[in-house]
């Protein structure tokens, strides 16, 4: 599975995650400044979306099903054998908060953009590792 958009996609959500790590720069006191956390959080959605569109593809290139949520996108690739469960539950998690962030950016746990970018981001790579394995 190394077509074209699938090596597109994995490359625009590691640009994303690498600007995050970059603004971020293992300092939680940056998510303190507006703009930074805006950066961070506008950074973290594109990598976030950038899964959901590789997900996708793969499912509808492939012809896996038809996903009726963003959510349920990774459903199907567990379904599959794409990806293990607790990759689907990180991603499914990762989509919720892109979802608060966008709907609300008032709204946003600090504590959990933390934790996002400490901790969570690397499951986006991961998935793009489990693609090109697959």
């Amino acid at each position: 599975m190394k077509d074209e958009i699938i090596i597109r996609k994995i490359n625009s959500m590691e640009r994303s995650i690498q600007k995050v790590y970059t603004v971020y720069d293992d300092n939680p006191n940056e998510l303190l400044d507006m703009i930074k956390q805006d950066s961070i959080v506008l950074n973290v959605h594109r990598a976030c979306k950038a899964a959901i569109d590789l997900s996708i593809h793969i499912i509808a290139e492939y012809h896996l099903g038809v996903p009726q949520s963003y959510r349920d996108s990774f459903d199907i690739l567990y379904e599959k054998g794409i990806i293990n469960h607790s990759l689907k539950l990180k991603l499914k998690n990762m989509e919720e908060f892109r979802h608060v962030a966008v709907d609300d950016s008032k709204k946003i746990n600090l504590n959990a953009l933390k934790e996002t970018v400490e901790n969570d981001l690397k499951d986006l790579s991961l998935l793009g590792k489990e693609i090109l394995k697959y």
